[in-house]
């Protein structure tokens, strides 16, 4: 798939996750803090947040996924706002959003293989499609099939990449990525950020969020905002050197 290029202009693409003003403070210390925050992520872009170290994200993840909402300001899914008690339209937004877990992503009651098909199932994906789906990314990552144990006995580096097949099944419109490389070796690095290119390639808009400093987003082909948490507030960064542009 070869080496990727940088692209700093943002692409006039569908807009897919907007946030307005958005005001949320966590409930634990360790929780990303977001005051008055503006944020734009289109079709086909990647945007990443370096967060420190300590802070974890899931809360904010959530919160894109209209699991949470904001003490103030509005998050925006394909224009539309998660508030309000259409849940019907609610869950129809829900099915087109992938997600990486940061800490717990496992029923432990359930095979993982299970565990990777139960969103797309419940969400009505045809079993057509999900197997499909399921061999593409298999065949991607070098597996034979889903691991068909409970995640107990499964390794955390293969639960993580059974992570990403769930994420990317079918065709999201976003997914969303806490720390997608934890538990994984470096070899793992380009070929997970290959796969990344592949989902920008459909017009999947991708959010990424970790403490990483090293990851190449320079060389990712496709439009890329890069930006820095830091006391609520997110900074732009310059994808050449990882500095701030301000």
């Amino acid at each position: 798939m070869g080496l990727y290029k940088a692209f700093d202009a943002l692409s006039e693409t569908p807009l897919v996750l907007e946030l307005q003003r958005v005001t949320q403070r966590p409930a634990f210390e360790s929780g990303l803090e977001l005051l008055e925050v503006d944020l734009e992520l289109h079709a086909g872009e990647l945007l990443t947040i370096q967060v420190d170290a300590a802070t974890r994200t899931r809360s904010f993840a959530s919160l894109i996924q209209g699991i949470l909402h904001p003490e103030a300001g509005v998050v925006r899914f394909l224009q539309q706002d998660w508030r309000g008690s259409n849940y019907q339209r609610h869950f129809w937004q829900r099915s087109l959003i992938g997600r990486v877990f940061e800490g717990q992503a496992w029923i432990e009651n359930l095979n993982v293989d299970e565990n990777v098909t139960l969103a797309a199932r419940h969400h009505g994906m045809q079993l057509s499609d999900i197997t499909s789906s399921i061999q593409h990314w298999c065949n991607y990552f070098g597996m034979d099939k889903l691991a068909s144990r409970r995640p107990a006995f499964v390794a955390p580096a293969t639960l993580q990449i059974h992570q990403w097949i769930r994420a990317f099944l079918g065709n999201p419109k976003l997914v969303i990525l806490e720390s997608p490389l934890q538990y994984l070796a470096q070899k793992w690095v380009k070929v997970f950020l290959d796969a990344v290119a592949e989902l920008m390639s459909r017009g999947t808009a991708v959010l990424w969020l970790d403490s990483r400093t090293d990851l190449p987003f320079s060389e990712v082909v496709g439009p890329c905002q890069r930006l820095r948490a830091d006391q609520g507030k997110l900074h732009s960064m310059n994808l050449a050197h990882g500095g701030d542009n301000e």
